[in-house]
């Protein structure tokens, strides 16, 4: 599992977010780098010439995604709906995972050395100011869960499954919800530990800004979490568990759905092929 940043946020905006039709999801992405923008100075309180940085190498940064990944997005949809109209399989699955991994990745790497350069333009304050707005306070933190608050937090967890399938296939018959929801049990509760590990990792964060290091000593950092993540061995296996799990999950569906369910889903994918060979060529 990785931490999303802007531009990767992007991505998982496009493909999952549930924009609906061809002109929703170009206007999505046609303002992106004006809401990116404006997400970075509510974390940061951006200055004029970090703001002025921000724009330009957004603007080359967007240049590059239009013209080199766009039309990659729409190569892996056009394959994905190939191998999806039948049914996937465990082969094809680990093919969908790693194609979006090693998309990530050349997003990441493209990123990150300007990440670290704004990183380490940071004053003081804005340091600050970042803490406030990430860092929850020992008094907001409710402890351990009980088992009613779990078993509520698995039945929102699976709704908001079933919501996400709903738009994309289209309305589910109450026997394929009641199956649905009922797999959707067996994905591990990790929401705990994942908050935990990102707060753990802002905190650090945070301690080593305030260090003043490079833009090179932050870059290595930013690397060694997004380029080649590992994690501490109490949530080493619980993240892997997770991924194992949520393939295990698709698998278990896919036969559920209905031969017109998938043609709508084909329908939608063709959607976003199309939108993203228009984007591509602007």
């Amino acid at each position: 599992m990785r931490k999303i940043k802007p531009l990767a946020l992007l991505i998982v905006i496009l493909l999952s977010s549930g924009l609906s039709g061809c002109s929703t999801t170009q206007i999505a992405y046609n303002y992106a780098d004006w809401l990116l923008i404006h997400r970075i100075d509510y974390y940061f309180g951006v200055t004029k010439t970090q703001n002025w940085f921000i724009k330009q190498r957004l603007t080359e940064h967007f240049a590059w995604h239009r013209q080199d990944e766009l039309p990659l997005y729409a190569h892996f949809l056009v394959m994905l709906k190939a191998k999806a109209q039948d049914g996937l399989t465990q082969e094809e699955l680990d093919w969908a995972f790693d194609s979006v991994d090693a998309r990530l990745l050349e997003l990441f790497s493209r990123l990150l050395p300007d990440m670290a350069s704004f990183l380490s333009s940071l004053h003081p304050a804005q340091i600050d100011y970042f803490e406030q707005k990430v860092i929850k306070h020992p008094q907001e933190n409710k402890g351990e869960k009980s088992a009613e608050e779990i078993k509520k937090r698995l039945e929102e967890r699976a709704e908001k499954i079933i919501e996400n399938m709903e738009d994309w296939f289209g309305n589910l018959r109450p026997a394929q919800e009641a199956q649905i929801t009922k797999l959707t049990f067996s994905l591990p509760d990790i929401k705990e530990d994942w908050a935990a590990y990102r707060q753990m990792r802002r905190k650090e964060l945070i301690l080593f800004l305030r260090q003043k290091p490079s833009s090179s000593e932050i870059d290595a950092l930013l690397k060694a979490w997004f380029i080649t993540p590992s994690y501490p061995p109490e949530y080493q296996a619980k993240f892997e568990n997770m991924g194992h799990a949520t393939k295990a999950l698709i698998l278990q569906i896919d036969p559920l759905i209905t031969p017109k369910q998938r043609q709508k889903a084909m329908k939608r994918l063709e959607g976003y092929i199309k939108d993203f060979r228009v984007l591509s060529k602007r």
